[in-house]
């Protein structure tokens, strides 16, 4: 039989599955996404990756569609990896757009925290309009009362 080891007893090898897939879904969604910050990497190679190298690959999916920027920051990935608790690796989303539609809202209402609920402000930083982000807080199902 082959055996591979798991993600986490060969951490080295994260940056480069993570460029690897970075360049595979940047390619696939027409995506100018091209690298990880140092500190987005250090954040990944802390993470314990219970989900393996599928994990991986799904979460570098996920920023490649959600990341404005060419580069994916710290700031960009979801707040399980920074409490060392990752999420359960087989999240049930029937498709895509539901999956997108999840890590949009969640990495909306961080920037409204982050901004105290400042639409002007977290419109700003999202790369909005404001009225874009009151239509996208609706569709997404966000309102104040969540503050």
């Amino acid at each position: 039989p082959f055996y591979v080891s798991p993600l986490r007893e060969r951490i080295e090898d994260l940056p480069i599955l993570a460029r690897y897939f970075l360049a595979e879904f940047s390619g696939a969604y027409g995506r100018k996404v091209k690298e990880l910050s140092e500190g987005a990497l250090d954040v990944l190679m802390r993470h314990p990756w219970p989900g393996n190298v599928r994990e991986l690959k799904n979460l570098i999916e996920r920023l490649v569609i959600i990341c404005p920027q060419q580069r994916i920051e710290a700031h960009h990935l979801p707040p399980e990896l920074f409490r060392g608790a990752a999420r359960s690796p087989q999240q049930p989303y029937a498709t895509l757009h539901e999956a997108r539609a999840a890590y949009e809202r969640e990495f909306i209402l961080r920037k409204l925290e982050e901004h105290q609920w400042n639409m002007t402000h977290t419109a700003s930083a999202l790369g909005l309009e404001r009225s874009h982000l009151y239509r996208k807080m609706k569709s997404l199902g966000i309102s104040s009362a969540e503050q």
